[in-house]
């Protein structure tokens, strides 16, 4: 097998010339699926083997640019605040920034003093950006000194599941990633998915290949086809979020 590589034109047909920075190439793109490799740093809470602390557990691993910052403040005392939501779906939580661990360490105290919540979870301190840089974290584009906003859901065997990026200057939101996280446990537990605006206790999709047997053990109640495509089921526990078009028509079939 061959693989060509064309140059890109330009609005005129002309040809363009990439940057050689284009071409370089990267010792790992974090992929679902990938096992999220070991490593040992320094946190707020002393040092930390990543596999010995993480295992059999799902972990939030987040990076941000720097303590003392704004939106970084805002998101730490966020996560701070789901502390007990993270107890109960077994979920660790794990910062990563260039900052040293005494300016985090003051950074945190700050938070918990003017948001009125304490800062349970470890943040660590990535020296020269090392780990950043291996996980992808770095955008050179965005910042040539700070990682952007990049999370990784990582369930208890330490394969990758979910990957999120966002700008520095765009704070993340906490709900979407514990939703995102009770999905994937949902899906680990059941082998089912989960629509569009699904929130824990929605109506789930069941796979054709789930026996309605499987379907009662988990939800209590058997299965509804709704077109020959689209099979779901009810949870016995429903949860009372606000229903999108989508979730109202899974919802309430005809």
């Amino acid at each position: 097998m061959t693989i060509q590589f064309f140059s890109p034109r330009g609005p005129g047909n002309e040809i363009l010339k990439l940057p050689r920075a284009y071409r370089r190439s990267v010792k790992w793109l974090p992929q679902i699926g990938d096992i999220v490799p070991d490593f040992t740093v320094a946190t707020t809470q002393g040092e930390l083997g990543f596999w010995e602390w993480a295992s059999g557990s799902w972990v939030h691993l987040f990076s941000h640019p720097a303590a003392f910052t704004p939106v970084c403040t805002t998101e730490v005392a966020s996560l701070a605040s789901y502390d007990a939501a993270w107890e109960a779906n077994n979920v660790k939580v794990l910062g990563l920034t260039g900052s040293t661990v005494p300016e985090l360490k003051a950074w945190h105290q700050e938070i918990e003093e003017f948001f009125d919540t304490r800062v349970t979870f470890p943040t660590a301190h990535d020296p020269g950006l090392q780990l950043s840089r291996l996980f992808g974290m770095m955008h050179e584009k965005e910042s040539q000194d700070w990682a952007i906003r990049k999370s990784f859901v990582i369930d208890p065997a330490l394969r990758l599941q979910m990957i999120f990026e966002y700008p520095i200057f765009v704070g993340r939101n906490t709900e979407e990633i514990l939703r995102v996280i009770q999905a994937l446990q949902l899906r680990a537990k059941t082998g089912a998915a989960t629509p569009s605006d699904w929130y824990s206790g929605d109506v789930a999709i069941i796979p054709d290949d789930v026996s309605e047997e499987e379907v009662w053990a988990h939800f209590g109640t058997t299965s509804t086809q709704l077109r020959k495509y689209l099979r779901v089921a009810l949870p016995r526990a429903r949860g009372q979020n606000p229903l999108s078009p989508v979730r109202y028509a899974l919802d309430a079939p005809d």
